[in-house]
């Protein structure tokens, strides 16, 4: 409850700060801050840099994520990064990428007595994904908010926050078709992973059921649908040339499941 008090608190924080207003893009603070955050991320996403790393954060650092929950330390910090980068191949491509979302970065000066000690950094970054198909693919896109302190010259992080981490949406446009067509691929199906997946006709899509998690499905083409949310598709194969036998599911157009007509 506390940690929820705190995180609750720092979105307040912004949201004061914003209606203060924020440095602008030429400001020396701006471009200090903003090169900072690339070399932070370069060094914990590209590099496994601990070392600069732990030149960034303060002893006392503290990192509340929204999925990975609340890490209390520098050093517990740069554990997880050192056991991270440890797993990883030097000779292949980096695991995941950050990507730091254009025209999306804000930074607010901390005054004290008129003299800057501090700043709160803001911004929107997007994550890409290494596949097995050796090709990167769209992961989440999150925000973050850094707490930047200023000692004796240099700045490190005293709190990170991460949150709304969500999936990033595919600007497609969905086709239409027939109530007929949508309506031969409803029916209950069988997945190896997933179990008994259920797909009805939600209007002008699919929608597909499967032990409490939903989706809807679009078409693209006449038997091929997609989620708006990710890089996913779902395939209906026809046995007999207007029978559907089953439904296949393909990421970055790879077979990752297979769900039989029931």
């Amino acid at each position: 409850m506390q940690k929820a008090r705190y995180i609750l608190g720092m979105g307040i924080m912004v949201l004061s700060l914003s209606l203060q207003g924020q440095v602008t893009k030429d400001t020396e603070l701006y471009k200090t801050l903003k090169s900072k955050d690339s070399i932070l991320f370069d060094a914990a996403f590209n590099r496994c840099d601990v070392a600069t790393l732990e030149s960034l954060f303060t002893e006392d650092f503290e990192f509340y994520h929204d999925r990975g929950g609340f890490t209390d330390g520098r050093e517990a910090f740069l554990k997880s990064v050192r056991e991270n980068c440890a797993k990883q191949n030097p000779a292949e491509p980096q695991s995941s990428k950050r990507i730091l979302v254009d025209g999306s970065l804000e930074v607010y000066p901390l005054y004290k007595g008129g003299e800057l000690y501090g700043a709160i950094q803001h911004g929107v970054h997007t994550f890409e994904f290494f596949n097995d198909r050796k090709e990167y693919q769209k992961g989440d896109i999150a925000k973050f908010t850094h707490v930047w302190l200023l000692k004796d010259g240099q700045w490190q992080v005293r709190r990170e926050l991460s949150y709304d981490h969500h999936a990033q949406t595919v600007s497609k446009e969905a086709i239409v078709l027939s109530e007929g067509i949508l309506n031969s691929y409803v029916g209950d199906y069988e997945s190896p992973q997933a179990g008994k997946v259920t797909i009805t006709k939600d209007s002008d899509h699919l929608l597909l059921q499967s032990n409490g998690f939903e989706a809807n499905l679009y078409p693209e083409a006449e038997n091929i649908f997609f989620l708006k949310e990710r890089g996913t598709k779902f395939k209906f194969i026809l046995s007999n040339g207007h029978e559907v036998s089953k439904m296949v599911i393909l990421e970055n157009n790879t077979i990752v499941d297979e769900a039989n007509k029931i």
